[in-house]
Formats: C-alpha cells, sequence, structure tokens
C-alpha cells in the first residue's frame, strides 16, 4: 500500500496484519501514566482505523519510541501478528536504523559500541551506566560532520531503553536538545552561523528545540507471509531544516 497522509500521522504501510507510521515528535507511544488524558500515538492511529471503520479493535503495540523521537514504528492489528513482531524483536532479527543530529563528532567515526545500563533509581524515567547493568551494543558511523556538529547513522543491536541516547552520550557527542543526557540547548542557527542577524522582531527561533533522534527505517519479517520488509520514514521539516542550515553554513 502506498504511503497515505493523516492529519497529524503518516501512514507507511497498513494491511490485515499490521501498521507502520511516522511518529510525530512530542507523542508518547501509550498513554503515560502520570498524564493519562494526553492523546499519544496509539490513539491517534485507533482514532484513523475507526474512520473507515468504527468497531476497529485497538492497535497492539510492538515496540516503542521516545515521546521527543520521530520516525517509523509499528503497530499490529491482531494478537498473532504482535506475538509475531515481538518475537523478532526479542530474537534480534529485526534491523534498526536511527538517525541523530549530536553535538561534537564521535572519535572514531565509525565502530561499534557496548555498554551497559541499569535504571536510575534517583531520575526516575531514565537510565544510567553500571558495569553489571544490561549490555548494549550498537553500531554507528558518521555521515556527515559539521563544525561543532555532526549527523550519525546507528544500529542498535540490542533494544534497551535509550539505548541510541547513551550510545552517543558516551561516546562524547549527545543528541542534539536532549534534556536527559545532553545539553537540552536548542539548536540556534546563531550559533554557527558567523554573520547572523535576527529578524525584524528580534527574537531568533530555534532550528531544532527537541530530542536531534529520527527513526529512519526498519527491516523485519512480515508476520503473515513472512516477506522480508524494509520501511523507511523521510526526515521531518525541524531535523531537515537543521541538516540544510549545517550544511550551509556550519562546515569545518
Amino acid at each position: 500500500m502506498n504511503s497515505t497522509r493523516h492529519p497529524s500521522l503518516e501512514i507507511l504501510h497498513e494491511d490485515s496484519d499490521f501498521c507502520a507510521v511516522t511518529k510525530p515528535s512530542g507523542f508518547s507511544t501509550v498513554s503515560e501514566r502520570w498524564d493519562s488524558s494526553a492523546l499519544c500515538l496509539i490513539d491517534l492511529l485507533w482514532n484513523h482505523w475507526k474512520e473507515s471503520d468504527p468497531d476497529a479493535p485497538r492497535p497492539h503495540v510492538v515496540h516503542r519510541l521516545d515521546k521527543e523521537t520521530t520516525g517509523v514504528i509499528l503497530f499490529a492489528r491482531n494478537g498473532t501478528a504482535q506475538t509475531h513482531l515481538r518475537n523478532q524483536f526479542m530474537e534480534r532479527t529485526v534491523k534498526k536504523t536511527y538517525g541523530a543530529l549530536v553535538e561534537g563528532l564521535p572519535d572514531p567515526p565509525r565502530g561499534e559500541s557496548v555498554i551497559h545500563v541499569e535504571k536510575n533509581p534517583s531520575r526516575p524515567g531514565s537510565m544510567r551506566f553500571h558495569s553489571s547493568g544490561k549490555e548494549c551494543r550498537s553500531q554507528y558511523q558518521l555521515l556527515e560532520a559539521f563544525r561543532d556538529h555532526s549527523w550519525v547513522e546507528i544500529q542498535p543491536l540490542t533494544g534497551r531503553t535509550h539505548q541510541v541516547r547513551l550510545t552517543m552520550l558516551d561516546l562524547g557527542t549527545p543528541c542534539c536538545c536532549d534534556n536527559l543526557y545532553g545539553t537540552g540547548t536548542p539548536l540556534l542557527l546563531s550559533s554557527f552561523k558567523r554573520d547572523y542577524r535576527a529578524g525584524r522582531d528580534g527574537v531568533e527561533r530555534p532550528l531544532l528545540n527537541r530530542l536531534g533522534l529520527h527513526a529512519l527505517s526498519i527491516q523485519f519479517r512480515h508476520p503473515a507471509t513472512e516477506i522480508e520488509m524494509k520501511l523507511e520514514s523521510g526526515l521531518p521539516k525541524d531535523l531537515a531544516a537543521s541538516l540544510r542550515q549545517l550544511r550551509r553554513w556550519g562546515t569545518l
């Protein structure tokens, strides 16, 4: 099925077994315990399904993306498909690729990262490095180097909470605008364009004001046909604009 758009939601693929969408920033995958009234991604998708079938069952969660992360994510349409897809994640046969806009340049520019993490008891909702924690294994490579930032591709080989963000932090290059593991500072054009001048109102609006992380693609087996599939999600406007300006004004 061809990619179609829905208000606040882009459908990448949809059939009787599963649905793949581009997750927008600012939506949790499922309802948050501390704010169950907030609209989440599963609600957006369910509303979309109910437009054509008022009795459509609620989507089944397969995996999750952080609230500010954008990109491709899968939902099952029935319990059998959910189990099949989740098993692929557990067996680590799913290939996920992320793009991260980070501060600084990773050294070396490519390699395999192995870290160990556990829940951070002093900061609920976050993780911390710990030698006895769960292993996080990721492959990464520098795609583009700028003066103070870089665009990096990461393929997590395990599936730990905040794995990509922690991997980049361990490399000394935290994701841009990461308020949990980085500085949280918005990306401003004035920070790398030397002759920057504000507009008439004198107010500079950030190029990027949320986590600079995007799930570029996911490769897996169809839960019914076993056919290998690869689904991709284009960059959202804020990340695309940030890269465009960095290529123009932030080069080495």
